[in-house]
């Protein structure tokens, strides 16, 4: 179910970024279930809530990211603008420095005109892992489970007695 979830999502998402970011979990047992879950990291998560003014704002893990030392400062909406001079931790963790001359620019418009990269364009959300997961709740999950009851033989694994 794990890798078809993992398929479904990719082939839903708008970024091939947001494609190749996913990873699959190993299966655990939790007690009288098993459980495997499939992450994505920074671009997946972009792909899944947008980003720059196109973001989905009701993003539950948005005001802690905004809080964060990730945030740009300077960046009072959710529009991508360009960073103070000095060094900062991007989105994936990596050390960049900023010379400080685009700061407050608004980049998304930048980036439009062609001015500054595509990078910096917004993103709409894709909600392709929530879409799926809603979708897997409600239909697959319980075809899967039919699936498996009619196909398994369990007659190998019950003994009939008489009492």
């Amino acid at each position: 179910m794990a890798e078809e979830y993992k398929t479904y999502v990719a082939s839903e998402m708008l970024t091939p970024e947001g494609k190749d970011d996913l990873t699959t979990g190993e299966i655990e047992a939790l007690g009288t279930f098993l459980a495997v879950n499939v992450v994505g990291g920074a671009w997946a998560t972009m792909d899944e809530w947008g980003k720059g003014s196109l973001m989905d704002e009701s993003n539950p893990a948005l005001s802690s990211y905004m809080q964060s030392n990730l945030w740009n400062p300077v960046r009072h909406d959710t529009t991508i603008r360009g960073r103070p001079r000095g060094q900062y931790t991007n989105i994936f963790g990596e050390t960049k420095t900023s010379t400080g001359a685009m700061q407050w620019l608004d980049l998304e418009y930048l980036a439009a005109q062609g001015v500054v990269g595509e990078h910096f364009l917004p993103q709409p959300p894709s909600h392709a892992m929530q879409r799926t997961a809603e979708w897997m709740r409600l239909k697959r999950v319980r075809q899967i489970w039919q699936e498996a009851l009619q196909a398994f033989h369990w007659g190998r694994f019950f003994v009939v007695t008489q009492d």
